[in-house]
């Protein structure tokens, strides 16, 4: 019947797109002036919900993300194939022991208002983020956990006055110049500072401990700033004429409107009512759009797993042996097939999705070329349930929660015809988005759960510190002792030694100890209108509207 009801939609759909191109005028010069392509004054997307906040401390949604790209001009940003890029910072220099990085800073860099930005901002935002604590801001660890004499402050969510703080290692040498001192070398440090913790924040707009303030218009100094803010409707943003890079900003207003649901948003991007869909369900908008400009698919470093709660919510997967034949009673290519979005989605062997730079070449490929973590073997799946004492007479109950979405309930549809196969009877717990959230990772009460993580910075660690005990989702469901010792480790070496030291600490998570069951990577997928220009992703699954085009 679903099946039946989705054709029915993207016929109905189609029917609409068919209609309105029938009914456009056809005049040529709504698209150009004197040979010139002539492009639209606002920009209108939709976000796939309210964004948490705008306070760039404590924001850790994708959402929010959606926002904050275009308001704050980051020290460094990702390019499309993960490179490090210079924004604010243009020069980076590390000292030979790999401990102190001086940063100067782009002298044409302004607030919206008209005040410059300086060094002393952007050392104000990263210690006002690591006083935070950590529970508000999830993302000050890293501060804590690398720069010089940060670990003391904020660890267990506490809250510290900066001028209670002494020695930590990030210091404005001038107004132009920040140093940043580090307890010991980091391979990926400057991946780490395109993180919003290190965005620039003002004493006189953003107090220290509270993030209430974001809820008002303020100031910014990216390509925009804050026209209206209502995080229920609409955040309407207007060019600020103070951005260093103003002179090739072309669009005067962006609109981004809230719109939670995905067949919202394709309605709405078929009606134009919006210019750009951030969040419409994949197979629906390939079908109807594939092989033509409208289907933006842009690489990403995502995956999609299983979580399983080794540890409490089921004495069942305390057994290493039921964790394994979990993993090998699933055909992944099954998986990719029932989500039905093209080249969206590939089926993935380990924890660290595609997109990571490893020794030789992509981590992921690296590893799959010398023994996939995971693979398919139903036969072995059922002897290891067997020898754990179940069988076809003797099923294994488990609970996997989930919430709705049509991703979603794919995936755990086609879960549990594959884990029936191997005595397993799954039942799927759908809950609303927040509960879910609550009882996966607050609570760490599931007993199966779907996970999915895009990277936030670009090495292995990203992912494989998810499971380190110290870690608030990692201590709750898997990792150990040894694991964490692993990643110990990790962190001494550098170079090769230290990917292949990575690589070791993801054998022992997914193959040797089984706690988690990688299911599938996949790439962003948004519509556009034809002929958009301007826009720019990056491998964390989002897209930026600085310099952004719309014909008009």
């Amino acid at each position: 019947m679903k099946k039946i009801m989705k054709k029915v939609m993207i016929i109905i759909v189609t029917m609409m797109m068919f209609s309105m191109t029938a009914c456009s005028s056809g005049d040529p010069e709504g698209s150009s002036q004197g040979g010139e392509v002539a492009y639209k004054d606002t920009f209108t997307y939709a976000i796939g919900g309210e964004p948490d906040y705008l306070d760039p401390t404590v924001a850790t949604d994708s959402v929010a993300s959606y926002i904050l790209n275009q308001t704050y001009y980051p020290l460094f940003s990702f390019g499309e194939d993960g490179s490090l890029v210079n924004e604010a910072c243009t020069e980076m220099t590390v000292s030979d022991d790999g401990l102190v990085y001086t940063l100067t800073l782009d002298e044409n860099n302004y607030w919206s208002d008209g005040e410059p930005t300086t060094a002393h901002h952007y050392v104000y935002g990263a210690l006002r983020a690591l006083g935070m604590g950590s529970a508000d801001s999830y993302y000050s660890y890293f501060i804590r956990n690398y720069v010089k004499g940060a670990s003391s402050y904020g660890d267990e969510g506490e809250k510290t006055a900066i001028a209670d703080m002494e020695d930590v290692g990030i210091v404005a040498l001038d107004d132009h110049t920040i140093e940043i001192t580090l307890e010991q070398p980091c391979d990926y440090f400057g991946s780490l500072l395109t993180s919003s913790v290190f965005y620039p924040m003002r004493e006189d707009v953003a107090p220290e401990m509270d993030y209430t303030w974001a809820a008002d218009l303020h100031p910014t100094n990216g390509a925009y700033t804050y026209s209206s803010i209502d995080n229920a409707s609409e955040i309407v943003m207007v060019k600020n004429e103070h951005y260093a890079h103003a002179d090739e900003v072309t669009t005067q207003t962006l609109r981004a409107v809230v719109m939670e649901d995905p067949e919202a948003q394709l309605m709405a991007f078929q009606t134009g009512e919006i210019d750009f869909a951030t969040n419409v369900e994949p197979s629906t908008a390939t079908q109807l759009y594939e092989g033509q400009p409208e289907l933006l698919l842009s690489p990403s470093v995502i995956n999609y797993y299983m979580m399983m709660n080794a540890y409490t919510a089921s004495e069942a997967l305390q057994d290493v042996n039921v964790r394994r034949a979990i993993q090998l009673g699933i055909d992944r290519d099954n998986i990719v097939t029932a989500l039905d979005a093209g080249e969206m989605y590939y089926p993935l062997y380990g924890y660290v999705p595609s997109g990571i730079e490893g020794i030789d070449g992509d981590f992921r490929e690296e590893q799959d070329a010398e023994h996939r973590l995971v693979y398919t073997d139903k036969d072995e799946a059922r002897a290891l349930m067997e020898a754990a004492g179940y069988n076809e007479n003797n099923l294994l109950t488990l609970r996997y929660s989930t919430n709705s979405a049509a991703m979603h309930n794919t995936v755990a549809a086609v879960l549990a015809e594959e884990l029936s196969d191997i005595y397993i009877d799954l039942e799927i717990d759908v809950k609303e988005l927040r509960v879910f959230f609550d009882e996966r990772d607050t609570q760490g009460s599931t007993e199966l759960a779907r996970g999915s993580m895009s990277a936030d910075y670009m090495d292995p660690t990203t992912f494989l510190e998810m499971a380190n005990s110290a870690n608030q989702y990692g201590n709750l469901t898997w990792g150990d002792e040894t694991y964490d010792d692993l990643l110990a480790e990790s962190d001494l070496l550098v170079g090769d030694e230290r990917m292949e030291k990575l690589h070791e600490a993801e054998t022992y998570l997914v193959e040797t100890m089984s706690y988690t069951v990688p299911l599938f990577g996949y790439r962003t997928l948004c519509l556009g209108v034809a002929g958009i220009e301007g826009i720019e992703s990056n491998p964390q699954g989002n897209y930026i509207f600085n310099f952004v085009k719309v014909p008009a």
